[in-house]
This record gives C-alpha cells, sequence and structure tokens, in this order.
C-alpha cells in the first residue's frame, strides 16, 4: 500500500477543473481490452477510499486526492481543483505528514487564482462537512 501511495504522489498531471457545486468526483467507464480489470479494480477501491475519505479517512483521504489527479489507471475523472480540495482537507485534518505538504504544494501552486478560489471554496465545504468546523485560515497553497 505504501508503495502505490508513493507512486501516486509522484504522477501529479496537469488536469480541468471541477465545477463548485460538483463535491462528489465521477468514476469511468473502464475500457474494455487488457486493462480494463485493473481499472474496474481501482474503480471499486475509488469508490471505497471516496466513502471513508468524507468519514476522516486519512489514507482514504489521500488515495482520493491522488486519483482525482492522476485518474487511477483510467478509473476517475482527473480533476485537479477537486484533487487540490482533498489536499487542502488533509491539511485541515490534524493528520497531515510532510509528503502530504508536498502533495498539496505540487498539486495546488500550478492552478490559476479562479482554480485555487474554487478549490478553497471545495475544501471549506468538506471540512465542514467531515470535521464538522470552519477550514484552517492559514492558506497553504
Amino acid at each position: 500500500m505504501l508503495k502505490l501511495l508513493l507512486a501516486l504522489s509522484m504522477s501529479v498531471l496537469c488536469v480541468s477543473p471541477l465545477q463548485a457545486e460538483d463535491i462528489h468526483p465521477v468514476t469511468k467507464s473502464c475500457q474494455p481490452g487488457a486493462k480494463q480489470a485493473h481499472c474496474e479494480r481501482w474503480t471499486k477501491e475509488f469508490k471505497t477510499a471516496l466513502e471513508q475519505a468524507h468519514k476522516g479517512d486519512h489514507g482514504a483521504q489521500v488515495i482520493v486526492a491522488l486519483c482525482l489527479s492522476s485518474g487511477c489507471h483510467g478509473a476517475v475523472t482527473i480533476d485537479r481543483a477537486a484533487s487540490c480540495s482533498w489536499h487542502l482537507v488533509i491539511a485541515n485534518s490534524g493528520a497531515a505528514t510532510v509528503l502530504d505538504a508536498s502533495n498539496l504544494r505540487n498539486t495546488c501552486r500550478p492552478m490559476t487564482a479562479t482554480e485555487k478560489e474554487e478549490a478553497r471554496a471545495l475544501s471549506g465545504d468538506l471540512v465542514r462537512k467531515i470535521y464538522k468546523r470552519a477550514p484552517a485560515a492559514t492558506d497553504q497553497m
């Protein structure tokens, strides 16, 4: 699992933004072929991680954030703003590590000001839902 998380953390890509009202990312339909089974496994893992992430599970939040930036082998729609918002949630969790801070910087800093505002709004909603409090006022981007 650690190898997987490290591999995913190294795969930050340029991706398209998420609509501000869409907090729940969308999984994709896996294409038939040699990688279909792998994609289907990741689709299932992502859905489980997303459910656990909404319950405050740090490891699941990391998987969700990384899948949103990498696509997790074609299983998840890549979305930079959503990925950044989950990295901000992780930063607000109280369980963030140095690697989490690095992932946040690598994902969020290249974004436009508009994308960053979108990510802040999404993360604020998520922090309030998950942790029942306002997000920290500091900006880690």
